[in-house]
């Protein structure tokens, strides 16, 4: 009995209200549900798109401030290295040229300026003691007691490290703006006291790099006011949200942002060579209005539809149901011995057929009274096609190209403007992106490929630091690099290693070679990273060597070796992999062998 409700249910009903019931039923219900859902979970894609793209703002903001601390670093580094700053400030020679070396100080710091875009201006502050050989000039000053009381310079003698700073910069016509500062301490040993040079991050440059019309962003260093935002008038203001993540830590989701609802990224990350805090914030003010309007013209495209539908399906409802009671009603009669039918059934379906059917037989009923015939109707179910609609988001993707073309704009601007060394260092740069992020999904590479991003890496690390790093890439007479394959970025991180760690200390004269050769009758391919840096002692390098299978704990140092190892191992097998040797004071070498995979060999 069961089994048959559905049956009876539709039975007990007149064919108009079975066709409604049915497209309710069939149609309505199953289409209202899957809208509902597609309705949901398009706006959950469409809320996660729009987090996805936030997020990529907000590290694309972080890059820059990242690039930007790392290259006024390297300002600080070159102008400390300055002897002649050192003598100018401390010597006591009376034969001392000062006016000289004040020029040729003032001209350099000329050069600083032009050469770098980031840097809006630049000062170094010494005690007045210090002050008695300096010529006057704008960018060599003494300690003021307006100075001392101002912010860096409390925090410079608190602290002996280079530190970041926000705070009112007077420009032209008296118009106040907040501007960033690196300071930098310079010990003056001679003296027993300090310098402290100042470098102002130029907020149009950054804005040049990071702005978007589609985001609001707010950035500040420590619990400082807010130093760069999209809006500048919140310039100065306290940030929008309070600093509570730990360093490292970001938010992607939905904020409440001066009362209003939007979609963003909250990120608390530490400025390189201090231990300051820098918080990103970056916001889509539209996005969950944009998305709530998606889903309501979503909602009513599916409504609209479903209405018309339900319009379409009740007239013809009527219509068919009309024609059966004709039909009905012309059978009735004849069922009655009343064989004057009005022919009054228009179309031409089965039931039109079937009227006529019954028309014939009244007719022969008429001609034969002892023939009877039986009517028979045929009825089709007439299924109603539901159309189904599917949204596509196009999801947009930060185009690496984008990232090549900025460079170079920034390369030829440099290029123009005559600072050939810069322009130099960009396009090295932007050759070692693209290596790095054509190969990111990439599982393998050419040899001259990686040793042509390897030389790239160390050009670059030539131009920073000069004399103080030289290098030789060696490749055996017998190996030609395009025909030979490895996991692609292999050799740069053990090289980074020895520039970073073999030839940290040394001031000059740091070398690095490259050996290439092939070995055990040509099926085994060895690389040999030599530097002559301090070296390490036998229990230091007994600490590496352990690590080489084990990553160290809590540390982000002796990572990088555990990683290519492990890589090497995974691809090639657990026979190939890393060797070191070192002895303190006299260098460092690393070897690292691989299986050689002639690419011309296996072609044939």
């Amino acid at each position: 009995m069961k089994n048959n409700f559905h049956l009876k249910y539709f039975s007990t009903r007149n064919m108009k209200h079975q066709l409604i019931h049915l497209f309710i039923f069939a149609v309505i219900i199953p289409v209202f549900s899957i809208s509902c859902i597609l309705v949901f979970f398009n706006y959950q894609r469409t809320i996660t798109h729009y987090k996805d793209l936030v997020y990529s703002q907000e590290k694309l903001i972080y890059s820059t401030m990242v690039s930007t601390s790392l290259h006024l670093h390297s300002v600080y580094e070159t102008v400390v290295s300055q002897p002649e700053l050192q003598e100018l400030l401390c010597t006591d020679d009376l034969n001392f040229d000062s006016a000289k070396v004040t020029g040729e100080q003032a001209s350099f710091f000329d050069d600083i300026l032009e050469g770098t875009a980031m840097i809006s201006s630049l000062q170094l502050y010494a005690p007045k003691e210090c002050m008695k050989n300096v010529e006057p000039n704008k960018y060599i000053m003494p300690f003021t007691k307006e100075l001392k009381k101002s912010k860096w310079y409390q925090k410079s003698s608190e602290i002996s490290g280079n530190f970041w700073s926000s705070d009112i910069r007077i420009g032209q016509n008296d118009v106040n703006y907040w501007e960033l500062h690196y300071c930098c301490r310079i010990p003056l040993p001679k003296k027993q006291t300090y310098a402290v040079l100042v470098m102002s991050v130029s907020n149009d440059y950054l804005r040049s790099l990071i702005s978007n019309e589609h985001y609001k962003f707010y950035i500040n260093v420590n619990n400082e006011p807010v130093f760069i935002s999209s809006d500048r008038h919140y310039e100065g203001e306290e940030f929008p949200f309070e600093q509570e993540m730990e360093q490292g830590h970001s938010y992607t989701g939905n904020f409440s942002l001066f009362k209003q609802k939007v979609i963003g990224s909250l990120s608390t990350n530490k400025l390189y060579y201090s231990s300051d805090k820098m918080h990103i914030l970056v916001a889509d003010m539209t996005a969950i209005n944009t998305t709530k309007h998606l889903s309501i013209y979503l909602s009513l495209i599916i409504g609209v539809t479903l209405f018309l539908s339900a319009i379409i399906n009740f007239l013809y409802a009527s219509y068919f149901s009309s024609r059966i009671n004709t039909l009905r009603l012309a059978m009735s009669k004849v069922s009655n011995n009343d064989y004057e039918i009005i022919d009054n059934m228009q179309g031409d379906d089965e039931l039109t057929a079937t009227f006529h059917d019954m028309k014939v037989m009244v007719n022969k009923l008429k001609a034969a009274e002892a023939k009877i015939y039986e009517a028979q109707i045929r009825e089709q179910m007439i299924t109603n096609q539901q159309q189904q609609m599917e949204l596509k988001l196009l999801a947009n993707q930060i185009n690496p190209h984008f990232l090549y073309n900025t460079l170079e704009s920034i390369r030829m601007k440099a290029f123009v403007e005559g600072n050939k060394d810069v322009a130099n260092a960009i396009k090295l740069l932007s050759k070692s992106m693209r290596y790095v992020l054509s190969n990111t999904q990439t599982s393998s590479t050419t040899l001259d490929k990686e040793l042509d991003y390897v030389s790239t890496y160390l050009a670059i690390q030539k131009l920073r630091f000069g004399s103080r790093i030289n290098y030789d890439i060696q490749i055996d007479q017998s190996l030609s690099p395009a025909q030979y394959q490895i996991l692609p970025m292999l050799l740069q991180p053990i090289v980074e290693n020895a520039v970073s760690h073999g030839l940290e200390d040394m001031e000059e004269h740091g070398h690095i070679v490259l050996k290439i050769r092939p070995k055990k009758q040509r099926t085994l391919l060895s690389f040999a990273v030599f530097d002559n840096g301090s070296g390490l002692s036998r229990e230091e390098l007994l600490t590496v060597i352990t690590h080489l299978d084990t990553p160290v704990k809590n540390s982000e140092h002796g990572i990088g070796l555990y990683n290519i190892n492990n890589r090497i191992r995974l691809f090639y097998g657990a026979e190939y992999g890393i060797t070191i040797r070192s002895k303190k004071n006299f260098g460092t070498c690393v070897n690292l062998t691989i299986p050689l995979h002639n690419i011309m060999e296996e072609n044939l």
